[in-house]
């Protein structure tokens, strides 16, 4: 099936998405009236900026513009301008999120060269304004986002148009091909698209993306996972008032969801005649959880408390602790000795387990890990992670490793070692993209 032309398929999807955005327009009401931020800077949303941004805009020296959608994104947007920084001190960089997290998360990195906004809705005026008035040096979009008028805007200015740190699940490469002579002419927009594993290199060949620009750089979360710790030895003091400092083994279950926190009671519940030694630190994925979790656990017979409540009966040694608190699952890491990664037995997904990885620690996972398959096929090709594909395998693997601690510790030494292996990819993008705008630049002073 051919591409359609582009003249048609810009007036197609501005009529579409100006339809949609008027059916969905009281959904968005509605996000409006719960989430008071949303409203937030309207004006940036349609391509308007306050005086002060303008005034920065105006400096002949063009800014590099970043798009971070949400928090996720933003995590890694850090990671690449700590990156560009390093390479290019002086580098003028515009930041756009489009949501109030992502922009609180994006806060730290504001500086007298740095500038953040809300993104600007993909409708063609919007763009239009936006670009008019930011003059971007080149684009950069952090992991799979694709706005049409956006990018059709760039190609239009001689914007370079790159993609960081993508990744391409079967479900998208399945919608792309179905919907190829649609999204093909789209697609062929983008000047160079870093993806992180040769998977994803042959989805996004057989989805559309043009094979000449697609170049394996590896995962830019392994970076991020690097960070340091927001508060160090924290973990150490939480594992202290628990009385779990006299040789106590700690399983820690990691952004645990429905269900699982259950499953990891009765784990113990079931080996503390053979192990008396085994403690659980539950962290789940959604603190709002931890009232009705505690009342489920009370039912098992386990001695429960909860973190808040640890400072009032300090090394009372409880069987678990559950983590009603937020912002502390970093700095619990380092502390324990077995990591069970939460929403691969009983969710659908999987939740990142790169910075159990960082501090060497011994990680365990149930059979769903989808979201982070080609990070999962590295660690298991090094034998860095046991993925387990039902309760009783769980149950069985986590008594072998508490059975041996020198299985458990090498576990953990491979993780480490693989988790080293694979940093870098934002180095090597930011590196890319500096040798890029070098070249526009001897360009423009030649011509």
């Amino acid at each position: 099936m051919s591409s359609i032309p582009q003249p048609l398929l810009k007036i197609g999807y501005n009529v579409l998405f100006t339809i949609g955005f008027a059916l969905t327009w009281p959904y968005l009401t509605y996000l409006i009236w719960r989430r008071q931020p949303f409203w937030e800077r309207l004006g940036e949303r349609l391509g308007h900026y306050p005086p002060d941004l303008k005034e920065w805009l105006k400096d002949p020296r063009r800014p590099i513009w970043i798009h971070a959608v949400s928090v996720g994104e933003m995590l890694l947007a850090r990671v690449f301008v700590r990156e560009l920084r390093a390479l290019r001190p002086n580098l003028r960089i515009l930041l756009t999120t489009g949501t109030p997290t992502g922009r609180r998360m994006g806060e730290p990195l504001l500086d007298p060269q740095t500038r953040m906004v809300y993104a600007p809705t993909d409708f063609y005026y919007s763009m239009l304004r936006a670009f008019r008035r930011i003059r971007p040096a080149a684009l950069i979009l952090v992991e799979n986002e694709i706005w049409p008028n956006m990018l059709w805007r760039a190609r239009k200015m001689g914007v370079k148009v790159f993609l960081v740190n993508s990744r391409l699940s079967r479900r998208n490469r399945r919608l792309f091909r179905i919907a190829r002579s649609f999204v093909r002419p789209v697609l062929q927009l983008f000047d160079w698209i870093g993806v992180q594993s040769p998977e994803d290199m042959r989805r996004f060949a057989i989805a559309g993306f043009p094979e000449e620009h697609l170049h394996l750089m590896g995962s830019m979360k392994y970076d991020v996972a690097a960070l340091a710790a927001d508060h160090p030895g924290k973990g150490l003091e939480i594992r202290r008032a628990a009385g779990w400092d006299q040789g106590q083994v700690l399983l820690l279950g990691g952004s645990t969801h429905p269900g699982e926190e259950m499953i990891l009671a009765e784990l113990i519940r079931a080996l503390r005649a053979k192990h008396p030694e085994l403690r659980l630190m539950l962290v789940p994925r959604h603190v709002e959880r931890a009232g009705s979790i505690l009342a489920e656990l009370r039912g098992t017979g386990l001695r429960v408390m909860k973190r808040s409540d640890l400072k009032n009966q300090v090394g009372s040694d409880p069987e678990i602790v559950l983590v009603d608190t937020t912002g502390e699952l970093r700095d619990l890491y380092p502390t324990a000795d077995l990591v069970f990664i939460g929403k691969t037995m009983t969710g659908t997904g999987g939740q990142n387990f790169l910075e159990a990885a960082r501090y060497g620690r011994a990680i365990v996972a149930g059979p769903h890990m989808e979201n982070f398959m080609s990070l999962r096929k590295e660690f298991e090709e090094t034998k860095g992670i046991r993925v387990t594909g039902s309760v009783e395998d769980l149950e069985r693997v986590v008594s072998e490793l508490l059975a041996n601690r020198g299985e458990r510790e090498e576990l953990g030494r491979r993780a480490k070692a693989c988790f080293q292996e694979h940093l870098g990819a934002g180095r090597r993008c930011a590196e890319i993209l500096i040798g890029e705008i070098a070249k526009s630049e001897r360009s423009s002073a030649s011509s």
